[in-house]
């Protein structure tokens, strides 16, 4: 009983982190894509450019050359960092961003 718990907990946290990361994806391709992929206004942008506390510091010290306030959320920003952050250089997993071309 108390293995079989442990296996549905396993997948349910398996899940649930498909989940968050899949939105976060989305949040980023959708709130930054626009502007970050080949041929936009900016340069392409993917998490695994900079290590994580890079982007922390980033975005903390409000490095992004746009003012992005009226297009994108304090909550929105964060899901973005997050994405970042746990996809960055230094992290268990990088990865680049799937922003169409």
């Amino acid at each position: 009983m108390k293995g079989r718990l442990i296996g549905i907990l396993t997948c349910a946290s398996v899940l649930l982190s498909t989940a968050v990361f899949a939105a976060d994806s989305a949040m980023f391709i959708t709130k930054c894509g626009g502007c970050h992929k080949k041929g936009g206004e900016a340069a392409p942008v993917n998490p695994a450019d900079k290590a994580g506390v890079v982007w922390d510091k980033f975005f903390k010290r409000d490095r992004h050359p746009v003012n992005i306030a009226g297009t994108v959320t304090a909550g929105d920003l964060e899901n973005v960092v997050q994405y970042l952050v746990a996809h960055a250089a230094d992290s268990d997993q990088p990865e680049a961003a799937a922003i169409p071309k």
